[in-house]
């Protein structure tokens, strides 16, 4: 399916932006609730991609990015509740879940919900001057650019999870060739 080639960089997006920041706790500002718009372009294999990113944090409590690679039409949600990761395909109507184990496994890095928290709200990019990153591995080359283009804060009513009824549960190999 065209759509599945957008859900696998979208996640090698988000897991190497986690895995290559740090956190300066002292610069992550007070919030209840924080709503974000961000541009990402990604160069995966010699193929190009541009998409939008909506990303909102209820502090200590949930995670949701919502990820239009086209004409703003979602088609892939990550929620991160403190202690699992959700991905919804929400062309096929189907999901996975797993734990941050295996985000720290894919990242060589020890992550959980508040290493993702604090990331989320650091000082924002400028979109003069995106944020870049490059990647090489023995499998892929990846180029990623993004920058947070608009943020608020303490502007969202209280959460709603994806209602997962709708969704038929599969294996996160069946959503992303990892």
């Amino acid at each position: 399916m065209p759509i599945r080639k957008h859900i696998f960089p979208t996640l090698l997006f988000m897991i190497i932006v986690i895995s290559s920041c740090s956190v300066n706790r002292r610069v992550v500002s007070r919030y209840q609730t924080l709503s974000q718009r961000a541009h990402v372009t990604l160069t995966w294999d010699q193929h190009n991609y541009s998409m939008n990113s909506t990303i909102r944090v209820w502090h200590n409590q949930l995670i949701v990015a919502s990820i239009q690679p086209m004409l703003g039409i979602e088609m892939l949600r990550i929620e991160a509740t403190p202690d699992s990761i959700w991905v919804f395909d929400k062309m096929n109507q189907q999901y996975a879940t797993f734990d941050y184990t295996l985000l720290t496994q894919l990242t060589t890095k020890k992550i959980s919900y508040t290493t993702l928290q604090d990331i989320l709200s650091r000082p924002l990019a400028s979109p003069e001057s995106p944020t870049h990153l490059e990647l090489t591995s023995s499998r892929h080359q990846l180029h990623l650019s993004w920058s947070f283009y608009q943020r608020e804060y303490n502007t969202l009513p209280p959460p709603n999870r994806t209602k997962i009824n709708r969704y038929k549960q599969v294996i996160l190999h069946d959503i992303l060739p990892l």
